[in-house]
């Protein structure tokens, strides 16, 4: 089954949610200003970033989309510490893998 918009959507929302929850109700923000670390927030951070950019990507292929994603997120640096930047780009490729490779076995 092809990928829809609303598909995109849906996972979004629940990264958003996983992040909220992993967060507990602290902003990302002031968990990092306070010097705190937090590897699980990140991770559910990246996901909600990496679908809002194939959300708002317009594209018409949404797998095409997902695959040169999930290249430039694999290349892009990510400012921070070390855990964090490896959790933000985990849960971005991680989120979008079932987009790029419909099928495959998560």
């Amino acid at each position: 089954m092809t990928a829809t918009i609303d598909d995109v959507r849906a996972a979004r929302a629940r990264a958003a949610a996983s992040h909220a929850a992993a967060l507990g109700g602290a902003s990302a923000c002031a968990i990092s200003k306070s010097g705190g670390s937090h590897p699980a927030g990140k991770f559910w951070e990246g996901q909600t970033a990496a679908l809002g950019e194939l959300q708002r990507s317009g594209a018409d292929d949404l797998a095409a989309e997902a695959r040169r994603l999930e290249a430039e997120w694999r290349a892009r640096h990510v400012p921070g510490g070390e855990r964090e930047a490896e959790a933000y780009r985990a849960g971005g490729l991680e989120a979008l893998q079932p987009f790029a490779h419909p099928g495959a076995p998560a």
